[in-house]
């Protein structure tokens, strides 16, 4: 497949508390799940957007304005507008707080006369942030080893671990569920499970990148 008309853009987040994974393991695993994605059908890779949009509720990073990150992604994309020619880009993201940019996209494409796909499925894919799913998948992508994560389930010393010491962030209904399960499931490392969720979010980037 060659799809070398279509950009891929990297979206996540750089700096937020993970417990033991590093702080930018969002835009990390969104760029492995880019890679693989323009690997398999020759679509190019554009950029990367530095910032990252947040709820108001949620405050374990350093998170900017939805109209910051939305310019941000902007002049990514109208560089390669003018650089490359590209007209179709589809956005690769792994930060649950940049939801709220994915209602500005259609406005950003009708904007710049191009068109632009809004791929969220690691989101989607690795559950409770910074727990067991986005722990097996930054395993599998070579991020962390499994043995560096042991305390990764201390809630006291990683409140943010799952949002399960973040009562503040239980006003989300959601979230709340996910932090309770978190809690009393613990947090586990499966390369197995991290490598099927790896795949599973690629295949649906080229999916997308087939069909836009």
């Amino acid at each position: 497949m060659n799809r070398s008309d279509v950009g891929i853009v990297i979206l996540g987040s750089q700096n937020e508390r993970h417990g033991l994974l590093p702080p930018d393991t969002d835009t990390k695993l969104a760029a492995y799940v880019a890679l693989h994605g323009a690997a398999k059908t020759c679509a190019k890779l554009v950029g990367t957007v530095n910032s990252a949009a947040e709820y108001d509720y949620i405050k374990h990073g350093r998170h900017f304005p939805t109209p910051v990150v939305v310019h941000d992604l902007k002049c990514v994309v109208e560089n390669a507008i003018e650089r490359l020619e590209t007209r179709k880009f589809v956005v690769v993201n792994g930060h649950g707080g940049n939801k709220l940019i994915s209602k500005h996209v259609s406005e950003l494409a009708e904007h710049l006369d191009v068109k632009i796909a809004f791929n969220n499925v690691i989101v989607r894919l690795e559950g409770a942030h910074a727990a067991s799913g986005e722990c097996s998948m930054a395993v599998a992508a070579g991020l962390a080893e499994a043995s560096e994560l042991k305390g990764q389930g201390d809630f006291e010393r990683f409140p943010e671990v799952g949002f399960v010491g973040l009562r503040e962030v239980h006003v989300n209904t959601k979230i709340k569920e996910l932090a309770e399960k978190t809690e009393r499931e613990g947090v586990t490392v499966d390369v197995e499970l991290g490598i099927k969720l790896l795949n599973l979010a690629v295949a649906d980037v080229v999916k997308m990148i087939e069909s836009i």
